[in-house]
């Protein structure tokens, strides 16, 4: 993938992230606050509808009817017991202890009317649910000794302390006349109008009845399955609200750190990468490490800033060029310089050799014998065979830089090809049978400028030994001499263009652009030439790859 569709896709990411933690926080605060209600507030069995559980209300396994577990449990927290009736009225399973209609008749059952019972109306069977306050047995017990006796048996008394119960009397008037057992707030007569099937919204149970004197007996006790829902919706609200709120502040400081992270990330390589910029365009194209984005030791990009790899590389290659053109330019400068300063040179001497003789011949001062005007002539016209050669030359090196110059490659049998450079000062040798594919032209200008060359250096009664032998999959040629051999500053440069050594110092023939044009033109055939000299000569190695 392209470093901008990776820069794409992480931006993308980092924000589905956040948007994804908005919404889990949103829905871990629902969870919770459903998870708070529904621990602490009552599921209300008078608020079902036979819609809700007509198809899930009965089990059925076999022969064996039972009412489902989640109305066993939803009508023991609501204090009563469920029966189910199938169509004749028959009682077919029931919840609790106790069965209470299992006593009475139809008729009974039918006429049966008390606070809190519901029925419900289900596929082939019918529910019936009875609540069973907890205060009523303990209230007929109380209500009963009380009648008989006038007074609370310490059995009924223990009992009544176990279940934090407390017996009032009520005088005529409403006044608190008597309290046994667990201390209350005085009630007022309308709160025992109060329906008391609403189990889970009663803080305490009552239970009263008028006695013979006219005083009120009231039985009080806790309300086992009191669940309010005012309190535990505001404290669940409370808890949505810390959670959310909360879990945004979290988020908050998740999207600080976020934030300075896409910094490092993001705006560190982005400035680093401007200050590169700003010391390339003042020809600063020196390394760069920044120990916040590279590792110390190896100099590569920290794994977090791998994004910006191609940019850096990219910068790095830039630079490299940029250097490597700078040099370039300055060693073509220097190499410029240098071919004017000898140029100038090399023109200037024929240049004043021509402009005196012309000058001369000129002069009406003396009258030139024609022996005379002729030697003038000559030195003349060789001063510009000189200079011809030399711009022919300085073009021809052009031409072949520009690879303006064509090959036109033949096979060469060197072993009837070379023997045309022999003379009474060079030899020819052959090892086998040699087939050279060459331009025939050019191989023969490279040879003359070698041979050339080493015939100048070769003292009298030597040769200069020209050699040619299969090596591998090329042939080598070696051009070798007895002469004195070139020092090393001069080796360094002997093949520079127009370069001109001290042993060339005194000859005026030669333009000094001979071995470097020899250079360019083994170069042409893909091939390479090597020089070897010391006390015994000088040998020239030139080695051409065969396909």
């Amino acid at each position: 993938m392209k470093p901008a569709g990776k820069l794409s896709l992480r931006f993308v990411s980092y924000f589905t992230i956040f948007y994804l933690l908005i919404i889990s926080g949103f829905i871990i605060s629902l969870v919770f606050f459903a998870i708070f209600i529904n621990g602490h507030v009552g599921d209300n069995i008078h608020i079902m509808t036979s819609s809700e559980i007509k198809n899930d209300a009965v089990v059925e396994k076999g022969d064996s009817i039972k009412i489902a577990d989640y109305l066993v449990k939803r009508a023991k927290e609501n204090a009563g017991q469920l029966y189910l009736f199938d169509q004749s009225m028959d009682i077919v399973d029931y919840t609790g202890d106790s069965c209470e209609p299992c006593e009475m008749t139809d008729n009974e059952i039918i006429a049966l009317k008390r606070p809190g019972m519901h029925t419900w109306e289900i596929p082939n069977y019918y529910l019936l649910f009875l609540p069973t306050s907890p205060v009523q047995p303990l209230f007929e017990e109380v209500y009963q000794s009380w009648k008989d006796k006038g007074e609370i048996s310490s059995e009924l008394l223990q009992r009544l302390q176990d279940q934090q119960a407390s017996v009032e009397i009520y005088n005529e008037q409403w006044d608190r006349v008597g309290v046994i057992g667990e201390g209350y707030e005085k009630l007022h007569k309308p709160q025992l109008l109060e329906e008391q099937y609403d189990i889970f919204e009663h803080e305490e149970l009552t239970q009263s009845a008028a006695l013979e004197d006219g005083s009120t007996l009231v039985v009080r006790m806790p309300n086992p399955s009191y669940k309010p829902f005012e309190e535990p919706f505001y404290k669940a609200m409370v808890l949505f609200a810390s959670i959310f709120f909360g879990g945004h502040f979290i988020l908050l400081i998740g999207v600080i750190f976020l934030s300075i992270s896409i910094s490092r990330q993001f705006v560190r390589p982005l400035v680093y990468v401007i200050s590169r910029i700003e010391r390339l365009t003042q020809f600063d194209y020196s390394e760069v490490r920044d120990k916040n984005i590279h590792h110390r030791k190896t100099g590569k990009l920290k794994r977090k800033f791998k994004l910006f790899q191609p940019v850096d590389e990219s910068l790095n290659n830039l630079s490299i060029r940029l250097s490597s053109n700078e040099r370039q330019i300055k060693h073509a400068e220097q190499l410029r310089e240098e071919w004017i300063t000898g140029l100038s040179h090399d023109l200037k001497t024929p240049l004043s050799s021509i402009f005196g003789y012309s000058t001369m011949l000129a002069s009406e001062d003396y009258e030139w014998t024609k022996e005379e005007m002729r030697i003038f002539a000559n030195t003349m016209q060789e001063k510009a065979t000189y200079m011809d050669a030399l711009i022919q030359d300085l073009t021809y090196t052009y031409q072949l830089k520009n690879k303006a110059i064509q090959l036109e490659k033949v096979l060469l049998p060197l072993n009837v090809w070379l023997p045309q450079f022999v003379d009474e000062q060079v030899s020819v040798k052959v090892y086998g049978n040699v087939i050279l594919e060459a331009d025939d032209l050019l191989l023969k200008r490279i040879l003359d400028n070698l041979i050339t060359n080493a015939k100048k250096y070769t003292p009298v009664g030597t040769k200069v030994s020209v050699e040619a032998q299969n090596i591998g999959k090329g042939v080598m040629l070696t051009i070798a001499d007895q002469g004195p051999g070139i020092p090393q500053e001069e080796l360094d440069n002997l093949f520079e263009r127009y370069y001109r050594g001290t042993n060339t110092t005194d000859d005026t023939t030669g333009t000094g652009l001979g071995l470097a044009i020899t250079k360019q033109l083994i170069d042409l055939h893909d091939g390479t030439i090597s020089v070897r000299s010391g006390a015994e000569g000088t040998v020239f190695d030139l080695k051409f790859n065969c396909k």
